[in-house]
């Protein structure tokens, strides 16, 4: 990890460099305005949306001012795509599963049931075999993706009630997003669609039995802790995924010269290993702090019916390949992935090497 804060450093410093020698093109100042879907004061915001803003006028020399705007602020997070598509904003760092109604791809990339992936190295191989798809994909729709953004923690499975079996889990309602709808009700469960600040109070008041939602560290500022007894691992619907992708409006990026695309692309790069510290070791932190401060406890479900969950999961990705050529392809793609990671199992339920 030392080693690639060191080559980032090592890049960023280059750039700055050659800046320094531009006369012409420095004379021009660009000013962008970036929206994300998360909340101003949150951890996902301030430690790497707003220190990637920050790096990149620094090493512009102010050249290229990204002002960034958290949720909701300048309109819904659902509306952010189009918004760059439009040039409403030049930028957005949004999760590609809020696109899911979109296409087919959006939704494989916003997540996988059965997902074993939980680093942040195999995150990151993952993204870039997918990137070149995703990025045609997003071309469709109007914008140019840079690829993924940072790195998001397996989400955790929180619960009221004690689930210690895929046999605990029929006839719970569980809040869940994406393919979750398809995945639970197979294991007996009723999926609920909430938004993120509905959690805290259908927890309390026991409209759900059990919610996944984010990692511990960003679960714990929402205060899910206070409601929640119990913590299921593996979330076997979800594993490490990518926060947020990063688009830019094309019309904008291509009036950027060849220097700032660069310095854009470098303080990306830094935004990602931030991201590793800043949600993975902090949810690490946070996840000792649930169990010793406030007393959940964990659950480890069995390996066999994580087996059986995960085989189950397969099938839901396979259905949903169906839907169109690029998400057979993403399917394909991703299977591959999971076998180049030793996940051989998986990958061939997926289809891989059929």
């Amino acid at each position: 990890m030392k080693r690639f804060s060191i080559i980032l450093l090592i890049s960023l410093l280059v750039i700055l460099l050659c800046v320094t020698s531009f006369s012409i093109a420095a004379e021009k100042v660009y000013k962008w305005r970036a929206v994300t879907h998360q909340l101003v004061g949150t951890a996902r915001y301030e430690e790497t949306v707003v220190p990637f803003c920050e790096m990149v006028e620094k090493a512009s020399n102010g050249r290229l001012i990204i002002e960034p705007y958290g949720a909701g602020v300048l309109f819904p997070v659902f509306d952010s795509l189009d918004a760059v598509r439009d040039g409403v904003v030049q930028m957005a760092m949004v999760w590609s599963g809020y696109w899911a109604g979109k296409d087919p791809v959006f939704a494989l990339a916003g997540g996988r049931p059965g997902d074993p992936i939980s680093t942040f190295s195999e995150n990151f191989y993952r993204s870039e075999k997918l990137a070149p798809l995703l990025s045609e994909v997003y071309s469709k729709y109007g914008v140019t993706s840079l690829g993924a953004f940072d790195f998001a923690s397996t989400e955790i499975l929180m619960s009221r009630v004690p689930i210690r079996t895929l046999e605990d889990f029929k006839g719970k309602n569980i809040r869940t997003g994406g393919l979750g709808a398809s995945f639970y009700p197979l294991l007996g469960a009723s999926a609920v669609s909430l938004s993120g600040p509905e959690i805290y109070t259908a927890l309390q008041l026991g409209t759900v039995d059990a919610a996944e939602y984010n990692d511990w560290l960003v679960n714990k500022e929402l205060g899910f802790h206070e409601v929640t007894k119990y913590v299921i691992e593996p979330c076997v619907h979800s594993g490490a995924t990518d926060d947020k992708e990063l688009i830019v409006n094309p019309a904008a990026w291509n009036e950027l010269p060849d220097d700032l695309k660069n310095i854009v692309l470098v303080c990306r790069d830094m935004a990602r290993y931030l991201s590793a510290s800043a949600y993975d070791v902090e949810s690490q932190k946070s996840k000792k702090s649930w169990v010793e401060d406030f007393g959940v406890e964990i659950i480890n479900l069995p390996d066999a019916d994580v087996k059986i969950a995960r085989d189950l999961a397969a099938q839901v990705i396979v259905d949903f390949s169906k839907k169109g050529p690029n998400a057979e392809k993403y399917v394909e793609i991703y299977a591959e992935v999971l076998n180049d990671l030793g996940y051989s199992d998986l990958a061939e339920a997926l289809g891989y090497g059929g």
